[in-house]
């Protein structure tokens, strides 16, 4: 799928959709809420956490930036209507378009885009896929080497903080292995 395609989506989903600006922390999609909208990030970002069924505790497993996974929701809770294992939340001071459900349920009903966005949606979900196995099966240190040397967009726009939590490390640890790099 090449970038003009994908471009020419997101400016169709933007006239769709309505602009809204959040300040940092602030969450899109709480956890056992069923997901009812997308955001299409513009500026800023946000980060997806697994939230553990029993303990609370939150660990970052994807983060949508502008240039990296900028389609942001719980896509199982969206797809099936059911209660999101996750929480959706911005890490800093973020611009977004906002889309109901209802909006994209019409806008896969009537547009020509229809199947680039149906297609974009996969191909996200295998990258995603794609990056989660290499979270388990890497040590954070391989995992940081993967991140800056394919994802650099997002060691440089994503806090410190976020990977470390992706990484399942501390911000301290993060900082070792930076240096070690």
């Amino acid at each position: 799928m090449d970038n003009n395609t994908i471009n020419t989506l997101f400016l169709e989903l933007e006239k769709i959709g309505t602009p809204i600006k959040l300040q940092s922390h602030k969450t899109l999609i709480e956890f056992n809420e069923i997901a009812q909208k997308l955001f299409l990030v513009k500026k800023g970002g946000a980060v997806l956490y697994h939230v553990h069924p029993t303990t609370g505790e939150e660990r970052a497993i994807n983060f949508f930036i502008p240039n990296y996974h900028p389609i942001a929701t719980v896509a199982q809770s969206f797809t099936y209507n059911t209660p999101s294992k996750y929480r959706l939340a911005t890490f800093t001071n973020t611009e977004l378009i906002e889309l109901t459900k209802e909006t994209i349920t019409e806008f896969r009903a009537s547009s020509e885009l229809a199947e680039v966005f149906q297609n974009y949606g996969i191909m996200s979900l295998l990258d995603k896929n794609e990056l989660r196995a290499m979270l388990i099966s890497l040590t954070s240190e391989e995992m940081l080497k993967y991140l800056h040397q394919n994802l650099p967009q997002v060691v440089q726009q994503v806090p410190s903080k976020y990977i470390a939590n992706f990484l399942g490390i501390t911000p301290q640890w993060l900082s070792k292995l930076k240096h070690k790099l």
